[in-house]
């Protein structure tokens, strides 16, 4: 009897530290100004810690992050957004051309169109 307690409680830990742990896979999105703050190698390191988080994540995980990443996107005026992106390398731009590129390829054509209109939809001049 006091095995089976004993492995009932260690169970639920189990349980407990491997929800916890998914539940935990993505941080909060950092707020867009922070990271146009960071610099370059900052940038990087930032980049590939949130690509490697995504890869452990749900779909799910992956969705709730990009909706709130995009959220905190809409939240910045067109002013502050076209200056984020004129202080970026041509590096930097050619790598999130190429990892746009790569996001697109691996989409099914359903995503592709609402990306194709998400994208060229007109934006809010605030």
């Amino acid at each position: 009897m006091k095995s089976y307690k004993l492995s009932v409680v260690i169970l639920g830990l189990v349980m407990a530290s491997v929800s916890c742990s998914a539940l935990a896979a993505l941080p909060e999105p950092l707020d867009p100004r922070d990271i146009s703050s960071m610099n370059f190698e900052q940038r990087l390191a930032h980049g590939r810690m949130i690509r490697e988080e995504m890869n452990k994540a749900t779909p799910d995980e992956r969705k709730a992050y990009r909706d709130k990443m995009h959220q905190k996107m809409q939240a910045l005026s067109f002013e502050e957004r076209k200056s984020m992106m004129e202080i970026l390398t041509p590096q930097e731009r050619k790598e999130l051309r190429e990892e746009r590129r790569r996001a697109f390829d691996r989409m099914n054509p359903e995503d592709r169109k609402k990306w194709r209109d998400e994208m060229h939809r007109p934006a809010k001049n605030d």
